[in-house]
């Protein structure tokens, strides 16, 4: 023993360290080692100046007086070193026989407290059996319980699979219809914004068809304004004519009273006939005169007559003139033939005038002569007589000089105004020819316009039958596109309830696993300080330690299957849930509604309660690893399980950058893919793969199906069993 005591104290003595120690080997071949390096330098420098190696040797002497000096240090350590050591040899020879003395002492006390306590952990570790073999009992039941729960978890399990093929087949065939309703509503909002173009179009060409309305209505309106003042003036030109009418009546009377008055000069042709037949009675008496009287009245007989048939021509020309006017009273003549009929009249007058006063101007002179050879020649009754007829006669001529000045100067005023109401009638015809023609035209324009404004109004009435039919599509439609809507949205609910239920019952099993690992570890300590105490009885205690580690490796292994079970399931409901999310998105914007923001709130606590909930269960794997301490007598137990490829945990916030960050990728890709040519389509769809993590199934049916909607003639694409989306790769989003 104490040759023991002494190995290991030399042990630890050569083990510390010591500060002013040097080992003996090092006196004599540093000194050598010193010179041959002195030797080598001084054979280096052979070549120097003397000097130099006078100085080199002083410095060499130097260097030796001073490791002498520490040599001599070292010896005298060395011996101080050793008497120490003798004198620690002798204590602890001392200290090893106590020590025995001691050690003998305990061991005596230790065997006797070791047989007292065998005895009571022999009857403690009987008991401890008999409750851990009660416990292993429970433990086996509620282990055949979670065995059930399990199969019937994996069943549930194996159902969702199956109902999320149904949903992800039914979301293949809403999206197809989806995609041929928003084709069907494209087309109609092209055709309806077309309509509605026309429409604008229309009204446009209406407005300026109202316009052009409006300025031919102010148009017929100033026309019109002129017609009543062409209307009035009419009038005037009516009354005017009217006044000629009575003018004419006025003529006429006159006519009659010149007619009374030539009736009245036959009767005073007929007095004086009488007279000359009074004064041819007379002159009977007187034979003298008989001759020259008998002359002279055949002359004057002959004067007579032509008198006579001058007043017979005055009567003819009065009754043509009276026949004139009847024919032109029934004939009713325009105002332009009435005045040339009048100035007709008026030239032939005039030259009946100037005819008749040569003629009375050759008779007065005649007369005259006859007369002053007849007063000369006749008594004094025939020359009253004559003087009476000649008196008679000159008033009779001046009276019918003065009315034929009257009528001559009636005649030209009418003729005046004749002519200033032919000049007045011919302007005012102008101007109603012009307001004619213009009132023709407009009512051309007028007549042209109701055309064209009853040809918009039937193209206005047909487009607003097309727009109602259209909006009556458009609504049929958007009710269509609404009960897809709520169709989709109850599926949702159906499926988020489905997934809460599922959460809910995922949560109960983590709870349960927690409370069994609580357990497990319990007894896990129990077992550690029940092996610390039975370490006295080894064989007892190592076949007790054995049955119970291999209790717990297998309740280990368990544990592990169901913890990578329930992360695998929280990444599968994670994944769900993430698909809904996207999907909720693409329906919203296919149906141009805004999001509901409570929904995104809700996905959002969703999603921090399954990360919550998964770091929770990390948390809870890596527990029991920690919380057992391995004893010198057990094997140590496996901590938490391995990370596979399978199970990755990451970062909340680094995922939802990850996510916005490839859902915007995403985005600009499916923009691209929307608004591409074929040969870029084809390329785009390599990144929307990589993106969606398609399959190669996937990839190859995207492809023929694009090629399927590209060409005329081609077979629709049939899908090859059920496409699953690709939940179980080992891509993920992290």
């Amino acid at each position: 023993m104490f040759a023991k005591l002494k190995k290991k104290l030399a042990e630890e003595a050569a083990t510390a360290p010591r500060s002013g120690r040097i080992p003996r080997s090092m006196s004599k071949e540093s000194i050598t080692s010193v010179g041959a390096d002195s030797g080598d330098d001084f054979a280096s420098d052979g070549s120097s100046s003397r000097d130099d190696v006078s100085s080199q040797i002083q410095r060499r002497n130097d260097q030796i007086r001073k490791l002498e000096a520490k040599l001599s240090d070292y010896a005298e350590q060395f011996r101080l070193m050793q008497k120490t050591k003798e004198k620690l040899e002798i204590a602890l020879e001392k200290y090893q026989d106590s020590s025995m003395r001691k050690f003998q002492d305990q061991n005596e006390t230790f065997q006797s407290n070791r047989a007292k306590m065998a005895e009571g952990m022999a009857l403690a570790l009987e008991k401890k059996d008999q409750e851990w073999m009660e416990k292993l009992t429970i433990l086996e039941q509620e282990k055949l319980s979670l065995a059930a729960r399990l199969d019937e978890m994996t069943e549930q399990s194996l159902g969702l699979f199956q109902k999320r093929d149904d949903l992800d087949e039914l979301e293949g065939f809403q999206q197809q219809e989806l995609a041929k309703v928003k084709h069907m509503l494209l087309r109609r909002e092209e055709q309806l914004s077309q309509r509605e173009r026309e429409l604008k179009l229309r009204g446009e060409e209406l407005n300026t068809a109202r316009l052009t309305l409006s300025q031919t209505q102010d148009k017929l309106y100033e026309l019109g304004e002129e017609h009543e003042e062409m209307c009035r003036i009419n009038s005037q030109l009516q009354a005017q004519r009217d006044e000629l009418l009575n003018e004419r009546t006025d003529a006429e009377r006159r006519v009659v009273a010149l007619e009374r008055r030539e009736q009245e000069l036959q009767r005073l042709i007929q007095q004086v006939s009488e007279d000359f037949q009074k004064v041819s009675t007379w002159q009977l008496a007187a034979h003298q005169y008989r001759g020259l009287s008998e002359a002279k009245r055949l002359t004057f007989g002959n004067r007579v007559a032509v008198t006579e048939e001058e007043r017979e021509r005055v009567m003819a020309d009065l009754q043509e003139k009276a026949a004139s006017l009847e024919r032109r009273l029934e004939a009713n003549f325009s105002l332009d033939e009435h005045l040339q009929e009048l100035l007709k009249e008026k030239s032939s007058l005039e030259q009946r005038l100037e005819g008749a006063r040569g003629e009375l101007l050759e008779e007065r002179t005649n007369h005259t002569t006859a007369v002053t050879s007849l007063e000369a020649q006749v008594n004094p009754k025939s020359r009253t007589l004559m003087l009476l007829t000649s008196i008679t006669f000159v008033c009779h001529i001046c009276l019918l000089q003065a009315e034929l000045i009257s009528r001559q100067t009636v005649s030209v005023e009418i003729a005046k105004a004749l002519e200033e109401t032919r000049k007045q009638r011919e302007e005012l015809q102008q101007q109603v020819g012009k307001m004619t023609e213009s009132l023709e035209k407009a009512e051309q324009e007028v007549s042209r316009l109701s055309q064209d404004l009853g040809a918009k109004e039937e193209e206005l009435h047909t487009l607003k039958e097309e727009l109602r039919a259209v909006r009556s599509s458009l609504s049929t439609l958007q009710a269509e596109c609404e009960s897809c809507r709520l169709e989709a949205e109850e599926r949702e609910r159906e499926h988020n309830s489905q997934l809460t239920s599922l959460q809910q019952e995922v949560l109960t099993k983590t709870q349960q696993l927690s409370s069994y690992q609580s357990r497990v570890s319990d007894l896990e300590g129990e077992v550690l300080s029940l092996t610390a105490q039975s370490h006295a009885d080894e064989c007892d205690g190592e076949q007790n330690g054995t049955l119970t580690v291999s209790d717990l490796d297998q309740l280990q292994k368990v544990n592990k299957d169901l913890e990578q079970q329930l992360a695998e399931k929280n990444k599968t409901i994670k994944q769900l849930q993430q698909r809904l999310a996207e999907l909720k998105r693409t329906l919203q914007k296919e149906l141009k509604l805004k999001p509901d923001p409570d929904s995104e709130m809700k996905e959002r606590l969703q999603e921090g309660r399954q990360e919550r909930s998964a770091d929770k269960t990390v948390s809870e794997t890596q527990m029991p690893a920690t919380a057992p301490t391995s004893a010198p007598g057990l094997p140590q137990t496996s901590g938490p399980p391995p990370i596979t490829s399978n199970t990755t945990v990451t970062n909340s916030s680094d995922l939802t950058d990850t996510r916005e960050i490839n859902f915007e990728y995403l985005k600009h890709v499916v923009l691209k893919f929307m608004s591409c040519r074929e040969a870029e389509a084809f390329q785009l769809i390599r990144a929307i793969s990589v993106l969606l993590h398609f399959t190669k199934e996937e990839e190859d049916m995207l492809k023929q199906t694009l090629e399927y909607k590209m060409s005329w003639f081609g077979s629709k694409p049939t899908p090859k069993g059920i496409i699953r989306p690709s939940i179980s790769g080992t891509s993920s989003w992290s």
